[in-house]
């Protein structure tokens, strides 16, 4: 079968994803995560790339990578070939740990790479395996949201979209990494992904019928509620029983995303 030319990105910039072969898993303990990110790393010094997010997950992986000195393509091959030599040596295989080629999209849009950004921190949240973003190891975000720690990652770019203040853009990277991403990326939920979601977005619906009934209200006669004070009292509440995002509160209330943030 004729394998397609890649597109190439107007601003070098693109999202990878590698998966295992038949959706096995490609790191096997912490030790195969911490290699992989040692061959990160590695090509980094050379500087054959910038790196701007990752996440690692048991059976893939997905990198938001801009274009230096390698091109994506040979870059990946590096990358892909270093990990697999050292995967088939531990543990005495022979054959393919990838599935086919990585798959990748271009990102070019200063949105688009900021919700890139977002959707690969999240992947752990949309898989169910934790509840905030913040909750798991093996990604880039800490590294965005603490200044101190050791940095492998190219965080300027994405930091200076959102304030040329350093505290105030981690700050407004922290809350909108809690939003619910709009935007369709390669590898979009898989159907249980999808029914996580439901389930969650069900859960609240069901948490905030309970809470308004508590105060005697209903969703409508909430959203005419003029007693200010009992309004954010509500609101403050449903938000720590929930831990939901502010969008999704908003959605969900049917009131702006502002008087959610003032409460």
């Amino acid at each position: 079968m004729t394998r397609h030319a890649r597109r190439q990105s107007a601003s070098g910039i693109y999202h990878i994803m590698i998966r295992g072969n038949e959706r096995k898993n490609i790191f096997l303990c912490d030790e195969d995560k911490d290699r992989f990110l040692e061959v990160l790393q590695r090509m980094k010094e050379e500087e054959n790339y910038l790196l701007y997010a990752y996440c690692l997950m048991d059976n893939h992986v997905h990198l938001l990578i801009g274009e230096r000195k390698d091109s994506i393509q040979r870059l990946m091959k590096r990358i892909c070939v270093s990990y697999v030599y050292y995967f088939n040596k531990r543990y005495k295989r022979v054959g393919h740990l990838f599935q086919d080629r990585y798959r990748s999209e271009v990102v070019e849009e200063e949105g688009y790479i900021l919700a890139a950004t977002r959707y690969i921190h999240n992947n752990p949240v949309e898989a169910g395996i934790v509840r905030n973003v913040e909750d798991y190891k093996w990604s880039s975000y800490h590294q965005y949201i603490n200044p101190w720690k050791d940095k492998m990652i190219d965080r300027e770019l994405i930091l200076s979209l959102i304030s040329d203040q350093e505290e105030r853009a981690i700050e407004g990277f922290i809350n909108y990494s809690a939003e619910i991403a709009e935007e369709t990326f390669i590898g979009a939920k898989e159907e249980s992904t999808i029914n996580r979601r439901q389930d969650k977005d069900e859960d609240l619906k069901e948490q905030i019928h309970v809470t308004l009934q508590k105060y005697r209200h209903t969703l409508e006669s909430f959203k005419q509620c003029k007693d200010k004070s009992l309004r954010n009292e509500i609101i403050k509440l449903i938000k720590w029983t929930t831990k939901a995002s502010v969008r999704e509160l908003a959605k969900e209330l049917g009131i702006s995303k502002d008087i959610i943030f003032r409460a």
